[in-house]
């Protein structure tokens, strides 16, 4: 179950990281998947900077907190994922339920059950300590 969960967590990771690198390298790509767009130049900076900076960065703590006795580092992208989830339930009041906030919904959900999940259960302390 240990090497489940951890193969799970590696590939969150993992696909937190080609995120990133395709809103950092390729932005204009990636517009569409993520319902934005930059209409002056400087909006690529925010794709590239915020958006693919924000997936580079979970990407590293669920990595990171994938190897073994490392998992309290879940705690960044589990936090990172909460604070995001509030902004989604904030939008979903403010602006009304659609299907696409419904998916955003469900995925960071997803996220957060897995990462938490393996945070408690994966090991955190090396054993000769």
């Amino acid at each position: 179950m240990e090497k489940g969960l951890q193969g799970l967590t590696i590939l969150v990771g993992l696909l937190m990281l080609l995120g990133g690198m395709a809103l950092v390298f390729s932005p204009v790509a990636m517009e569409p998947i993520f319902s934005v767009t930059a209409i002056q130049g400087h909006g690529m900076g925010t794709i590239r900077g915020d958006l693919g900076g924000a997936f580079l960065a979970l990407s590293v703590f669920t990595l990171y907190g994938s190897r073994p006795e490392n998992a309290k580092w879940l705690a960044v992208p589990v936090i990172f994922l909460c604070a995001i989830l509030f902004g989604r339930v904030v939008h979903i009041v403010l602006d009304g339920i659609t299907n696409d906030a419904i998916r955003s919904v469900v995925i960071e959900v997803i996220g957060v059950v897995l990462l938490e999940g393996a945070r408690r259960k994966l090991p955190n302390v090396s054993k000769g300590q």
